[in-house]
Order: structure tokens, then sequence, then C-alpha cells
């Protein structure tokens, strides 16, 4: 049923970010592996897409843009969990500070492949005909 649904259909922006698939075929993973919660591969990204050949690394410090929008999700899940939280306990601090820090430290691997997934499909379009 979801692969009905029309933002997640292959040739959108939002199915190659939500999948981790290659922004130009949306066929080829992204990622090496598929769990972002194996650490020693959370970074790890293929040079280039296993099914059509896409560059993933397109210069040194490609993925330092990022970094801009990891921060925007960070900050958006700190607006959540400040409301949320503000809702049941009001001003207090401590659980202000417990529940930031175990939703930004539980959430950082999702946050971090999601940000490099959004930044790459910026600036690769898809091609449905790449294999011409």
């Amino acid at each position: 049923m979801l692969k009905n649904l029309i933002p997640f259909r292959k040739g959108t922006k939002l199915y190659s970010i939500v999948r981790q698939k290659c922004p130009r075929c949306h066929e080829g993973d992204l990622f090496l592996n598929k769990n972002p919660y194996n650490l020693n591969m959370l970074d790890k990204m293929p040079p280039r897409c296993p099914v059509c050949g896409c560059d993933f690394v397109r210069e040194t410090g490609f993925y330092y843009g990022a970094m801009m929008i990891s921060h925007a999700l960070t900050t958006v899940m700190a607006v959540i969990v400040h409301f949320t939280v503000f809702h049941y306990y009001g001003w207090e601090i401590a659980p202000h500070l417990i529940s930031l820090l175990t939703v930004i430290i539980g959430l950082f691997p999702v946050v971090f492949r999601t940000a490099r997934t959004i930044w790459i499909n910026m600036f690769v379009a898809y091609k449905p005909d790449w294999k011409k």
C-alpha cells in the first residue's frame, strides 16, 4: 500500500531521499551498508553508483554542505522535543536536556545519512533514460 503513495513514487526526490537511492537512477544504494546504526560503516559510500555509474564524490569536500542540512534537521527535532517536553514539564531544565540529548544522540546516524542524501539530491537530477 505504501508503494502507491504519490510522494514516494520512483522519479521523485522524496523517493530517493527516503529510500537513500542514487538520485540519477533511483536504483543503486547511496551507502554500502543499509543499517545507519552500524557506526563503522556510517559514512561509507561507493565512489560511483553500482547501477548507473553516477559519481557520488563529485569533488573534495562536497558533503560539507550537508552539515547545514543536518543542522536544520536537528533544529527542527529540538523544537519538536522542546514543545513536547514543555507541555508536560513546563520550564524544568532537566527533562528538557535529558530528552533533547537522548533524541539527538539516538537519531544522529539517521540525520547524518538523510542530510547527505538531501544534499546530493539538490545537485543531481533523476534521469529515467540514463541507460541511453
